[in-house]
């Protein structure tokens, strides 16, 4: 027994680690074939279009107009309809809506009170065929790598100055932040904010005095809302920082979700005019990196879902695995990967080969 119980030990770790590698395999290849449709999973969100139902339109109508907020989403093009001027009718429909249906959604008024349930259209719009809309008419598309705002509020009333807004204002805050597919934070404003920052501070425009927070919160854009209101309404005064660079916009309106869309939608543009891309296909390059850091086919899969996500990429090919160590080649319809990777906080840049490939590290 003592001799054959080694063989058996042995060989039951042998089959043990055969099946594991064969399963390993096996889920590699199965995510790659799932994922044949690019960046819909994770940013599915990005595509799909929810509008409130307006009655005296058509159905096609209402779902043009959801077709126009997921092209403001990826464009940043929020001053006019991309759907008039294009001149798309209902025949894009048919080839472009995936799924839809009618949803309702709880709404509360300015005073805070609850209001009667919204009926909304909601459609999932296919990303690959709207990716090709936008790049049939050399319009940039922001992809799903963009930057986390950390937005900080000061509202003056005549209770006094706050940094919460009410039910309203922070539902208001949060609809239009998914209307233009922003990922908007609002800070707790605990005593850890405050030690740092506090209501003077966003009156003033101090966004340095916010750095902390930010890091806090781990996001790349600070945002500072200093909203009044007055005899005739409302005024604000929108103040960003992105990438060590300030800029903001001043405005009055008669209601405050004006002056939160209208700021929301400055930001979106901003964010756009620095990453989005133009996509083209028919001068595609190519470009390798190399992914060290990934430990089983969990990582592996978050990887590959990663980079086919980003926007300035087409397709990616597994060239090889060494160890904890794999190799890609990335077919890139446009520019930008190096701002979509130093934005998704998945992958760093450990080092640029002289032939123009990547080394690149999985940072969770």
């Amino acid at each position: 027994m003592s001799l054959i119980a080694p063989v058996g030990v042995e060989a039951l770790w042998y089959l043990r680690r055969t099946m594991a590698l064969r399963l390993f395999i096996l889920s590699v290849v199965l995510t790659a074939g799932l994922w044949t449709c690019p960046a819909q999973v994770q940013a599915a969100s990005l595509y799909t279009g929810e509008v409130p139902v307006d009655q005296d339109e058509s159905a096609d109508r209402n779902a043009l107009r959801a077709l126009d907020q997921v092209l403001t989403r990826l464009t940043g093009i929020a001053d006019r309809s991309l759907v008039e001027e294009l001149g798309l009718d209902r025949s894009i429909l048919r080839l472009l809506v995936s799924s839809e249906q009618r949803v309702r959604r709880s709404r509360v008024g300015p005073d805070g009170a609850p209001l009667a349930d919204e009926l909304r259209l909601r459609i999932d719009f296919d990303p690959a065929g709207v990716d090709a809309l936008l790049a049939r008419h050399d319009l940039p598309r922001l992809g799903r790598e963009r930057p986390s705002i950390l937005l900080w509020l000061a509202v003056e009333e005549e209770t006094g100055i706050e940094l919460q807004g009410g039910a309203y204002l922070e539902q208001e805050i949060s609809e239009h932040a998914r209307r233009l597919g922003l990922d908007v934070v609002r800070p707790l404003g605990d005593l850890i904010d405050l030690a740092s920052i506090d209501v003077f501070d966003i009156r003033g425009g101090f966004l340095d005095s916010a750095e902390a927070s930010a890091r806090r919160y781990g996001t790349q854009v600070i945002a500072m809302l200093d909203l009044r209101s007055s005899d005739t309404g409302w005024a604000a005064r929108w103040l960003w920082r992105l990438e060590g660079r300030d800029a903001g916009l001043q405005l009055e309106a008669e209601q405050a979700s004006d002056l939160v869309s209208a700021g929301l939608n400055a930001l979106l543009a901003a964010l756009a005019e620095r990453f989005a891309v133009v996509a083209d296909d028919e001068h595609a390059t190519q470009r390798r990196v190399i992914v060290r850091g990934i430990e089983g086919e969990i990582q592996y899969a978050e990887v590959l879902r990663h980079l086919r996500s980003l926007s300035a990429v087409s397709d990616v090919l597994v060239l090889a695995a060494r160890g904890n160590e794999l190799e890609f080649q990335l077919r890139l319809r446009a520019s930008g990967l190096e701002d979509g990777l130093a934005l998704g906080g998945v992958l760093e840049i450990e080092q640029r080969r002289a032939d123009g490939s990547l080394e690149l590290r999985l940072q969770r």
